[in-house]
């Protein structure tokens, strides 16, 4: 075997001791570190340009099948290591070095990932760009792995930590705060001149971020600090995008604030990325033919005019009192469709029908959106409906206590492949439920929850159908109740076949 093949063969345990557990499952990334702790934490800080790919032949037919004890030949084994578009490694021309022992025009080999293991992929089209790594040395072998998962990527977007290694010999040993504004927006506005406030310490500062969207400012004591930037009007910061900057000291349940509270510690870097979605939502409640709010039903807007694409959606579904609300909507004219995909249910007991209540799109309301455009309180009312019963009832363990908000469902008996049954209700704390179901349909009733082994404690009859299940996360059912639905039905009583258990502390 040649020593480059058996090097790429090593690469699966160097990912592994390089990036944690993470690299043998789906990757998925915690909070980032600031441009200062990536730099302390590699070994090399370069730019690189990528050169050229090596990819695995393709082998025609199947290989014979081997004997035991008989070894694989090089290319088989190269084969194995092929990564995403069959690439095997990428070539890299230094052309910048902050940091390690490398020097401009060295080559670089790096391996490919295989696209859910935390390891940077590359293809054709990255062939010309130049990247800013975060590198560790591994012992033993001369082919570097790139993590996606921290400060190391194409050099467009690493315009602040460019800001930082630029000028090494005058930052090293400074506090900074920094960060980058974007917009998450095909037309966004312009990233250059935001201003944005830190305050903290009895004192408050003010920065504008430059071309880049990039904001930095040195030398500010450490402690507790509030960032607040200029919102343009209709913008607002994402919070999802909150968890993934370095310094982001808010708690998940926090809402977006216009002040966001990060944590600078001495002679340290905090870093905060400000992420803009826009803000705009259409809000209201659909109500059946008497009046009453709708529970369940399923609602998007579409484009006013031309074809909707495949995969545009803009929806929601109604919850308990028949709301719902749809946010962050493209710029553009649209319409309300309710039940889009016509189906007559017995949460949706209609066909499909615009807003308000038009059987055709071109003769449906148009509502225009762009930043900061509202629609509130908006009232849909069914035009007609199909007739449906209601089925009352209780939700109960064995042993006679309520199941509080436990999930009650219908499923028909036309309905035995779908994912989804053709109602559903909650219970309330005393695990009464009430569910309205088509007028006519023949199925069947039954109380359902999900849980594992060991989610309770001391509670044998359960784990015993856990186990018999074979199933890690089983659905546990009641013994369903035959319905014929002709008219309401109430006093319907559902038991699970164990007792109520407490919920083992984690």
């Amino acid at each position: 075997m040649s020593r480059r093949n058996h090097l790429l063969l090593l690469l699966p345990a160097v990912a592994f001791l390089l990036l944690g557990a993470r690299a043998g499952r789906a990757c998925s990334c915690a909070g980032g570190m600031t441009v200062l702790d990536s730099y302390e934490w590699a070994d090399v800080v370069v730019i690189a340009r990528a050169v050229s790919l090596e990819r695995a032949a393709k082998q025609e037919g199947r290989s014979p099948e081997k004997k035991p004890g008989e070894k694989s030949d090089d290319s088989e084994e190269v084969e194995e290591r092929a990564g995403v578009g069959r690439v095997i490694s990428t070539k890299m021309a230094v052309e910048r070095v902050f940091k390690g022992g490398l020097k401009a025009g060295d080559e670089m080999v790096f391996a490919q990932g295989g696209g859910a293991d935390c390891i940077y992929t590359f293809d054709d089209e990255d062939v010309g760009h130049k990247y800013l790594f975060y590198l560790k040395r591994l012992k033993g072998t001369t082919v570097w792995i790139a993590g996606t998962c921290g400060r190391s990527g194409r050099v467009g977007g690493a315009q602040d930590d460019l800001l930082y290694l630029n000028k090494l010999g005058k930052t090293r040993g400074r506090t900074r705060i920094s960060g980058t504004a974007s917009f998450d927006a095909y037309d966004p506005p312009e990233v250059a001149g935001l201003k944005i406030r830190i305050a903290g310490a009895g004192k408050t500062y003010e920065v504008k971020t430059d071309e880049n969207g990039v904001y930095e400012i040195y030398d500010v004591p450490a402690g507790k600090y509030t960032v607040e930037p200029e919102m343009p009007r209709g913008w607002r910061v994402s919070r999802f995008y909150l968890d993934y900057s370095p310094s982001f000291a808010g708690n998940e349940e926090d809402r977006p604030s216009k002040k966001i509270p990060i944590v600078l510690e001495d002679k340290k870097h905090a870093g905060l990325d400000l992420r803009f979605e826009i803000d705009n939502a259409i809000a209201g409640k659909i109500y059946d033919t008497t009046g009453r709010p709708m529970n369940g039903v399923c609602l998007n807007l579409v484009p006013a005019e031309g074809e909707v694409p495949r995969y545009f959606y803009k929806g929601d579904c109604t919850e308990k009192g028949g709301a719902f609300r749809v946010e962050q909507i493209p710029p553009g004219a649209y319409v309300l469709v309710v039940n889009r995909e016509g189906k007559v249910t017995s949460s949706a007991p209609f066909g499909t029908f615009y807003y308000p209540n038009v059987s055709r799109r071109e003769d449906a309301t148009v509502f225009h959106f762009g930043p900061g455009d509202f629609v509130e309180n908006l009232r849909v009312y069914v035009p007609k409906m199909e007739e449906t019963i209601t089925v009352e009832g209780v939700l109960l363990y064995s042993d006679g206590r309520p199941a509080a908000d436990g999930r009650v469902e219908f499923r028909s008996e036309k309905n035995v492949e779908d994912n989804y049954p053709d109602a559903q209700a909650k219970t309330d704390a005393k695990g009464r439920f009430s569910i309205k179901i088509l007028k006519g349909m023949k199925g069947q009733l039954y109380g359902e929850f999900m849980t594992y082994s060991g989610e309770f404690e001391n509670c044998p009859a359960l784990e015993a159908i856990l186990k018999k299940s074979g199933n890690s996360v089983p659905e546990v059912r009641t013994p369903a109740v035959e319905l014929n639905t002709e008219n309401s039905l109430y006093g319907i009583e559902l038991r699970y076949p164990f007792p109520s258990c407490k919920k083992a502390r984690i």
